[in-house]
């Protein structure tokens, strides 16, 4: 009997001893779980997506009325300032204009509406107003349309342009008239050595000295030989200091020199800091002539990516054996998809005439390499490919900067990359609207996850090319009276890169808390419309 009983408690010690250890195991390894999913999220949020907004190059060709000519600069509040200058012959402080609108970078759009009704209720056209710091730094621009479709509480730094050229106060004269000429500019920003904002120059006080200069050529041109009979005849002397053209209100006039023989140079607006990202920024002024067609488009393909591999801490993650950070992974899924069309296209159809004409080398080796995938660990890695493809699309810019390359900008060749893109974003809103997988299983809070950032990535590498885009099929896209189209599709964009949520959270839709797949479907479905109508407009 004590031998059976020792033999029960024996099987009673084992049993509970075996289920003690499963439940150790059980637990160690939830906590292990729990442990690797808050490192995961603590690296994930420290090291979010660094999205690329694409910010809108508005310049002011046809915008800048006459109104806004005669009107003061300001800063925030009634403040008016106005530095006193003592500007030197032949440079742009001797033809600027002091008659501008200057409002600081923390005023809200509501607050500097009501400012704009309250002291300057005459002004009843688009134009331009100049966005300061509280040094009065110049840091980009704002049009009225801006304002008024800008959220109310928005400050003015959130949504202005940053691709504003400017010159600065020692700019020779001719420089300028040149500058003004190459970008059909109506105005250009003149900037002191500190960045301040400090006049402008605008194209009637280029119109007068243009029209100076040939009457002080012919007051200062040697006469003709004469006999000892003739009469000298006399010229009047030229006026040593000329007004620029009248404006309804001046403020100020200033000498108008002849131009000198060496041009100062010209300095960049600095970039505004916040959202922007490393691809957008303030134009840098070369004083040389502007970049041939594509370069521009080119160069907006290369940066998306080109940040990804190189810029990005850890580089290209979707092929790491380890994968902690699966929300950068999907990002830069997200950002090589758009360049894989976008190279696609230009290899196919931009830098083609025909379906006769021959392939581009370097674009033919560049969209072989952008294939290789993505989560490959070797043989290829694809790092090393889709740098040696972005190689060979640098060599295509340097042969369109040469004049040895092609790039057409008509109606059919544009129109396949758009409606690439087109297909893209209605592959994303589809994925961000759904809550059953093909399968029939339901949306997971991971795969929800995936794809937010996979779509957020499309989202600002296309809204970085379709800027290049509004830059060199402008004539094309004009033409069709299409470029207002795209100025909202790249604003589509542009929203949807910039939110930003601490946690992805894939609620109901009718729940209390947030789905933000669905948040980030709607700028992504407006993007999509744009683009469509786009298409149609460009096709008729």
């Amino acid at each position: 009997m004590e031998n059976s009983n020792n033999s029960e408690n024996g099987h009673v010690h084992d049993t509970e001893f075996k289920r003690f250890a499963t439940k150790r195991i059980i637990v160690v390894t939830l906590l292990g779980v729990v442990a690797l999913w808050v490192v995961s999220a603590v690296i994930g949020f420290f090291d979010k997506p660094a999205v690329q907004v694409a910010h809108m190059s508005e310049s002011p060709v046809e915008h800048v009325p006459p109104e806004a000519s005669h009107i003061p600069m300001e800063t925030k509040g009634p403040k008016a300032t106005e530095s006193v200058r003592h500007p030197d012959e032949n440079t742009a402080d001797s033809i600027m204009s002091a008659d501008f609108i200057a409002l600081d970078k923390d005023l809200t759009a509501g607050e500097a509406i009501a400012y704009l009704k309250k002291a300057h209720p005459e002004i009843s056209r688009p134009f331009y107003v100049f966005v300061v710091d509280g040094h009065e730094n110049l840091l980009g621009m704002v049009s009225l349309k801006q304002l008024m479709f800008a959220a109310s509480d928005s400050t003015l730094e959130n949504f202005m342009t940053t691709d504003v050229m400017s010159v600065n106060t020692g700019m020779d004269t001719e420089a300028v008239k040149n500058l003004m000429a190459e970008h059909h500019l109506q105005m250009v920003p003149v900037i002191d050595r500190t960045q301040k904002l400090v006049g402008v120059v605008k194209a009637d006080q280029i119109i007068q000295l243009v029209r100076k200069e040939p009457a002080e050529t012919v007051a200062h041109a040697p006469g003709p030989a004469h006999t000892a009979t003739e009469k000298t005849p006399e010229y009047p002397s030229p006026p040593l200091h000329g007004a620029p053209a009248a404006t309804e209100h001046p403020v100020s006039t200033h000498a108008a020199p002849a131009p000198a023989a060496h041009p100062a140079p010209t300095h960049a607006v600095p970039a505004a800091t916040g959202h922007a990202a490393p691809t957008h920024g303030a134009a840098q002024v070369a004083q040389s002539k502007p970049k041939p067609k594509g370069v521009a488009f080119v160069e907006a393909t290369i940066k998306p990516l080109e940040n990804e591999l190189t810029e990005r801490f850890w580089g290209w993650r979707p092929n790491d054996i380890l994968d902690f950070t699966d929300n950068i992974n999907s990002y830069q899924l997200g950002v090589l998809e758009v360049t894989r069309r976008t190279v696609v296209s230009l290899t196919e159809r931009i830098s083609r005439t025909g379906s006769t004409a021959a392939f581009d080398s370097n674009l033919e080796n560049a969209m072989n390499w952008f294939m290789v995938k993505a989560n490959r660990y070797w043989f290829p890695s694809p790092e090393s490919k889709y740098k040696a493809g972005l190689d060979e699309l640098k060599i295509y810019k340097e042969k369109l900067e040469k004049g040895e390359g092609n790039f057409y900008t008509r109606n059919d060749n544009l129109i396949p990359l758009l409606m690439a893109y087109e297909d893209l974003l209605g592959s994303c809103e589809e994925n961000l609207v759904k809550t059953e997988e093909d399968d029939g299983s339901t949306v997971s809070f991971f795969q929800a996850d995936n794809y937010f950032f996979y779509a957020q990535g499309v989202a600002s590498s296309m809204g970085t090319i379709l800027e290049a885009v509004y830059k060199d099929f402008l004539i094309t896209v004009e033409s069709r009276r299409g470029a207002e189209v795209l100025h909202h599709a790249i604003v589509s964009c542009h929203h949807a890169a910039e939110i930003h949520p601490w946690v992805i959270t894939n609620s109901s839709l009718g729940g209390i808390l947030a789905n933000h797949r669905a948040n980030l479907a709607a700028p992504m479905s407006h993007a999509r419309f744009y683009l469509n109508v786009l298409i149609k407009t460009l096709s008729t």
